[in-house]
């Protein structure tokens, strides 16, 4: 059962657009092809994105790299699939190549920070929404029995509520230089 419902006019303008099921794409590679699908629409085109968590994240690096030239408009809201009509408002040039939509990770952020059975990110230093990002996306490769300890600026906490949908718990103490550590397992 759908926790959201939508109109029956919005469901009639749903039933024309393409649906862009993301739901088997890898995280690593997830969001550049959802931005090169949205760069390749003509003005006024739109697509459904069809995926099994609230691509929350997604809208989040929409707003910051593109605010005002794209709509956003949930068509089904969960429990199981989530839909997300996207519409492209003006003509983009994307700011680097379509892939990767997100900046390469950092030398001081190495890409298998993992001792133990506790992988290390650091996502200090960037911008909203870029540590929600990655951190998602570190989760969604995150080993069995593997806890991730995140090293953030500010608290996460529109990290929380995106974990605990993927079945992690957190535990998130700020450090004596004001910045925060969150330590996610599997719930």
């Amino acid at each position: 059962m759908k926790s959201d419902s939508i109109p029956s006019t919005a469901a009639a303008a749903a039933a024309n657009d393409v649906v862009f099921d993301v739901r088997e794409i890898p995280g690593r590679v997830k969001h550049a092809q959802i931005f090169q699908r949205w760069f390749d629409l003509p003005v006024g085109s739109s697509f459904i994105l069809l995926n099994d968590h609230d691509p929350i994240p997604l809208r989040y690096q929409f707003e910051a790299e593109y605010a005002g030239a794209f709509g956003w408009d949930y068509v089904e809201r969960g429990p199981d699939e989530f839909r997300v009509r996207i519409t492209k408002f003006k003509a983009i040039t994307p700011k680097v190549a379509a892939a990767p939509a997100r900046p390469a990770a950092s030398a001081a952020q190495p890409a298998a920070a993992v001792v133990g059975d506790v992988a290390t990110i650091d996502v200090r230093g960037l911008e909203p929404p870029e540590p929600l990002i990655r951190i998602l996306d570190r989760l969604e490769s995150l080993p069995a029995g593997v806890s991730l300890r995140a090293h953030t600026d500010r608290e996460p906490c529109h990290l929380f509520g995106e974990a605990e949908s993927r079945g992690f718990r957190h535990d998130s103490r700020e450090q004596p230089d004001g910045s925060w550590i969150t330590v996610l397992s599997r719930a």
